[in-house]
């Protein structure tokens, strides 16, 4: 009987709340206990101990939230209570179940609430410290020598309110992390860990890395450097990089690789800070004392000579591609600093992505301003198809995303564009071209 009792209870309750909300599981579960361990205790009679009637389901569901709702029918004829005493203890067992799981629903949220407001002004107080902070300025949390130190995420949102505000620069920037500012400047945004960056430089001055020591490193090897046809002799070098981890450790790859006072990563969004910091560096320049104690006077010297674009995040979804990394006005500020001959590199392994980025360049300011460096002999891949943008890489060097996508027999879709001999309007004017 005893069991008997115990199914009879448990299967009147399924079926009593089987229209209850998935959300109230918690609480169900609560009653559900309740009634058990009533049917397994000598307060309530063997009648009482099987004979959940409707009205006690109904005050239940009322007492715990639920609203009052129809009970099935089929349950009806063997749940009625015969025996009002019975009845009666049961329906006092459910209120009290009731109140009792009602008790333990507010004392969580309670627990709850107090929890969220003691982690929420801890959140509150870091917060107010990290407000007016860049994501570039804030420590990173990796040890240098641990492998997690270069592991980074790969996307980021530029549009977010912490990628928007402007990087914290040295007070002396340039002059704080390049030996001579009097050079024309390598740009490279999206720079990523700075593989690219550090192979060039390396080459060009000197530096090798070492073989054996770095895989990337070593299959460059495999590639002819023919930067001599497009850059001076001399420049400075200058990746910018979005994710602020990564703008980190590419930073701390140059002292070991001697490249300090040539090369230098900025973590910024360059659609944020790319004017502030040509502007820094052009202007430095200016009032540069060179060895013999005379005064520098800027000029074409000290210009952004060349610009690499190379494999940006392609953010696919639709509502992402406000996200890309060249915008019209990321155009207009290159045109704004370049001289006539100045060079921008765009390439991706997504012809969706390289369109895009060159469309930026074919209309606007950047029809204005620039001119696309190929014909269609020279901007054909060389597989049979009639795809365009088969221009060959013109530094030779390659990304560490181009070698893995070649070593896959993958096409890569490049273009080139100068800067043409229109003069962008003075900084006195700017306001002017934007009424």
């Amino acid at each position: 009987m005893a069991a008997y009792s115990m199914l009879s209870v448990q299967m009147a309750l399924f079926l009593a709340l089987s229209c209850t909300s998935i959300t109230h599981k918690a609480a169900s579960f609560t009653f559900n206990r309740g009634i058990t361990s009533l049917a397994t205790t000598r307060v309530a009679s063997k009648t009482a101990r099987y004979a959940v009637t409707k009205e006690a389901v109904e005050i239940w569901r009322q007492k715990a939230g639920f609203g009052t709702v129809k009970v099935q029918d089929n349950i009806s004829n063997d749940t009625t209570s015969s025996n009002n005493e019975a009845s009666t203890t049961l329906i006092t067992a459910a209120t009290a179940a009731a109140d009792i799981a009602n008790e333990e629903h507010q004392a969580k949220a309670a627990q709850a609430v107090q929890t969220d407001d003691d982690s929420s002004s801890a959140e509150v107080e870091e917060e107010e410290e990290e407000r007016y902070m860049p994501p570039w300025s804030l420590a990173t949390q990796r040890a240098p020598s641990s492998k997690a130190f270069s592991r980074f995420r790969q996307h980021v949102n530029p549009l977010s309110r912490r990628f928007q505000m402007p990087t914290d620069l040295p007070e002396n920037w340039p002059y704080s992390d390049f030996t001579n500012v009097n050079l024309p400047l390598y740009l490279d945004i999206g720079c990523g860990k700075g593989g690219f960056l550090l192979e060039l430089v390396g080459r060009r001055h000197g530096n090798d890395y070492p073989d054996g020591t770095d895989t990337y490193m070593n299959n460059t090897r495999l590639f002819t450097d023919t930067t001599d046809e497009w850059l001076p002799s001399t420049m400075n070098y200058l990746g910018l990089e979005i994710r602020p981890g990564v703008s980190q450790y590419a930073q701390n790859r140059v002292e070991k690789r001697g490249l300090s006072g040539k090369l230098s990563f900025v973590g910024c969004n360059a659609n944020v800070d790319l004017d502030r910091l040509l502007s820094l560096y052009t202007e430095s320049a200016e009032t540069e004392v060179v060895d013999d104690g005379a005064i520098g006077d800027g000029g074409s010297n000290n210009e952004l000579k060349f610009v690499s674009i190379q494999f940006p995040d392609p953010h696919f979804k639709k509502s992402h591609t406000k996200r890309r990394v060249v915008t019209p006005a990321l155009v207009t500020t290159l045109a704004k600093f370049m001289n006539q001959g100045g060079v921008v590199f765009l390439q991706s392994d997504i012809k969706e992505a390289l369109e895009a980025m060159r469309e930026k360049f074919v209309e606007d300011d950047g029809l204005v301003y620039f001119d696309e460096h190929c014909d269609d002999d020279d901007c054909k891949i060389d597989d049979g198809t009639e795809e365009e943008y088969g221009l060959a890489n013109p530094l030779g060097i390659p990304t560490e995303r181009e070698v893995s996508v070649l070593n896959q027999d993958l096409p890569i879709y490049r273009t080139l564009f100068l800067r043409n001999d229109v003069s962008y309007p003075s900084k006195s004017s700017d306001l002017a071209r934007n009424l």
